[in-house]
């Protein structure tokens, strides 16, 4: 049998578990279960510069960060694009990929990708996960940096053999704005047998408090999670002290100024961060929880309307009605919506999002959490990385 090399370069490649990550790890089990050799070259770790072998017999390169803040974002960019050129070739040298395979965000990775298939002749895919190009908040500096990171973007878009997007909404965006032919659309997903295992602990019907959760990176103020705090001490008022609780499961440098947040108002004995936490743990946390909670910011930019967060698959995985909130219209409120997953607001305000989350914590009943749950098995992620692997081999 003859054995084909695939290169596939990514910002993130667990650990840790990043929604980005996970997406990326799980279309290489796939590729690697097919007996495809893959090379993972991880460009933005925030650790640990290395050289090892992956769970799957994968090589996974990866080449940190240089630095912190927006400087050491700046800097790893320019080395990515410009300096890694040479060290991925080499790479390729030895191993003659057939495919190069981008994961984007980070841009960095879409830039290295295309510049090394066209380099070697062989057929390039990217992977869009967001489209953070669109996104329009920051001042001058802000928008001028983005305008270096993001200036060729839609070039090399147009430029692949196969663009895949994970909601139809990206998919518009791609080929009516940015002129792509024949987007594929692979949802985001969940791995659905680590909660079918704990699926009979759901949530505690006896118990008095209510369980609230958020999961995500605390890398990100678009999480917008401070308003997820200020809405459940409204919430709180409401209910009573010992009524709700709320967990909020990541980590993350704004990890330190949320928990200020939370004592400042009252609330540092009711909400728990838990930091980062293996995946059997995070199941079990979600599973034993009654709530799920996710925001967004409110300017009405292509990303945020046509993006979906892939934490939602894990709530509806473990059962949990939601509390979505942010810019209307959006592909999280259609999904919300046309699946009837709960409540979706468009707001950002944390009075409306108390209000919210109290009238659903004293009518938990309505929600049928197995229902809920059944919803997850069209969007497993063993079934979505084999949808990608076909359209990979379509092109090999």
């Amino acid at each position: 049998m003859l054995i084909v090399d695939i290169f596939f370069v990514a910002g993130f490649y667990p650990p840790p578990e990043t929604a980005n990550g996970i997406r990326n790890y799980y279309f290489v089990r796939e590729l690697r279960r097919r007996g495809y050799r893959v090379t993972v070259i991880q460009v933005t770790p925030r650790v640990g510069r290395d050289v090892k072998v992956g769970d799957h017999g994968e090589l996974v390169i990866s080449y940190p960060i240089i630095g912190p803040g927006s400087l050491g974002r700046i800097a790893t960019f320019f080395r990515n694009r410009y300096l890694l050129r040479g060290a991925l070739h080499r790479y390729a040298g030895e191993g003659r990929p057939s495919l190069i395979i981008s994961a984007y965000p980070p841009v960095d990775a879409a830039y290295l990708g295309h510049r090394l298939s066209r380099t070697l002749g062989v057929p390039f895919i990217i992977d869009v996960h967001d489209l953070i190009e669109f996104y329009g908040e920051g001042g001058l500096l802000r928008r001028l940096s983005r305008s270096i990171y993001y200036r060729d973007l839609h070039y090399i878009y147009r430029d692949t053999d196969l663009l895949v997007a994970t909601t139809e909404a990206q998919k518009i965006v791609l080929e009516k704005i940015v002129g792509v032919k024949g987007v594929e659309v692979i949802h985001n997903g969940v791995d659905t047998e680590y909660y079918q295992k704990l699926g009979g602990s759901m949530g505690d019907k006896n118990r008095d408090q209510i369980q609230v959760v958020f999961l995500g990176d605390l890398s990100w103020r678009y999480h917008v999670v401070d308003k997820i705090i200020l809405g459940f001490g409204e919430a709180r008022k409401m209910l009573g002290s010992e009524k709700i609780r709320l967990k909020i499961i990541g980590e993350g440098p704004l990890r330190k100024s949320l928990e200020m947040l939370a004592k400042s108002r009252g609330l540092d004995r009711d909400v728990v961060f838990t930091g980062y936490i293996d995946r059997e743990t995070m199941v079990g946390e979600l599973v034993s929880s009654d709530i799920a909670v996710t925001g967004r910011p409110k300017p009405g930019d292509l990303w945020n309307i046509t993006s979906t967060r892939a934490t939602i698959y894990e709530y509806i995985a473990a059962g949990l009605p939601i509390l979505a909130f942010g810019p209307s219209p959006s592909y999280i409120e259609f999904f919300i919506k046309t699946n009837d997953l709960g409540i979706y607001l468009d707001t950002n305000d944390p009075r409306e999002i108390g209000e919210a989350l109290a009238s659903m914590a004293r009518d938990l009943g309505r929600f049928d959490r197995e229902r809920i749950r059944s919803l997850a098995r069209r969007f497993d992620r063993k079934e979505l990385s084999k949808a990608f692997a076909d359209l990979v081999e379509k092109l090999l």
